[in-house]
């Protein structure tokens, strides 16, 4: 089990006088609070998500929804490249990083989030009133 590890919250200085919540986790709630119709809508999405899977081309590990792999199973752009060493293959020292760190695997979704470089150069502009 490399990466983040899960931790066990430690009680706090409140919960004697609050509760630890624990008397909340079957606090019998009733049905769900959406009509049937929109429950039924969000049942299919919920489908329709899952229903959807990232594919990942081998050889340039692109990956996405939509990138239909060939027979060969490698995306359209390797698939037609027919040099011994492709263009975007790892032989050709195009990618930087096959392989995650030990330290980034498991991270939540807001830890992956919080580490993105997203845009890390922005113009900032000030504006009176």
């Amino acid at each position: 089990d490399e990466g983040v590890q899960q931790t066990h919250l430690v009680d706090d200085e409140y919960d004697e006088f609050f509760g630890d919540g624990s008397d909340l986790t079957d606090a019998g709630l009733g049905d769900s609070a959406l009509p049937v119709n929109e429950a039924e809508l969000l049942k299919k999405f919920d489908e329709a998500l899952d229903a959807i899977k990232i594919q990942t081309c081998p050889c340039c590990r692109e990956e996405g929804f939509h990138i239909n792999l060939k027979a060969s199973g490698y995306c359209s752009r390797c698939h037609g490249d027919k040099r011994d060493i492709r263009q975007w293959s790892d032989a050709n020292k195009v990618n930087p990083s096959t392989e995650r760190p030990a330290c980034l695997k498991n991270l939540t979704d807001m830890e992956e989030m919080l580490i993105a470089r997203v845009k890390p150069v922005m113009q900032v502009r000030w504006t009176k009133g």
